[in-house]
């Protein structure tokens, strides 16, 4: 099982490409360093609760984009359609 450190660096790196950003223009967008986001996205640190919020703004996603693993997400999406 993935730790949440895993989860949400992958969760970022995916959002942050499919949105076509660097880690630098990311890090404008929310007002931090893009050594803040390299640091995120190598499973360093974790940003807190309140970055999590706005990253889910800025990508247009709930939070729990960032928080849950893309398969405990389908499993979500398969258990609200039984």
């Amino acid at each position: 099982m993935e730790s949440l450190k895993e989860i949400v660096s992958k969760n970022i790196i995916n959002l942050r490409k499919a949105n076509n950003l660097t880690q630098l223009e990311l890090a404008k967008k929310i007002n931090y360093s893009d050594k803040a986001i390299s640091r995120w996205e190598k499973g360093e640190v974790l940003p807190d609760v309140e970055t999590i919020q706005t990253l889910s703004i800025v990508f247009n996603v709930p939070m729990s984009a960032i928080l849950e693993s893309q398969d405990e997400n389908k499993k979500i999406k398969l258990k609200n359609l039984k």
